[in-house]
């Protein structure tokens, strides 16, 4: 009994861990494909009369992405993440522009 107890309270722990940082990672990716996107809609504003909101837009994003980032590596470092994270795979994210 003590077996089956310790194996099914692992693999709940294991299975909320996966979730949380995937759906966090996924958050991420999210951000950095509209991060990607803003920046190449202000390269195409920059020089027209559009560029100060473009510039708005793609700083707004960028802090948007790192901030993802920021909670990702969070949430990844949190004691009870960090031995089922890594051994799932899980790495920290560069907090860079581009990812």
């Amino acid at each position: 009994m003590a077996v089956i107890s310790t194996a099914a309270f692992l693999a709940l722990w294991f299975w909320v861990v996966r979730r949380e940082l995937r759906a966090k990672k996924d958050t991420a990716k999210s951000a950095q494909s509209q991060l990607a996107a803003c920046r190449k809609k202000h390269m195409q504003a920059r020089d027209g009369p559009e560029k100060e909101d473009a510039q708005f837009i793609l700083t707004r994003s960028r802090d948007i992405y790192r901030q993802s980032v920021t909670l990702y590596n969070h949430t990844l470092q949190k004691p009870w993440n960090r031995i089922p994270g890594f051994l799932m795979g899980f790495r920290e994210l560069s907090k860079g522009d581009d990812g």
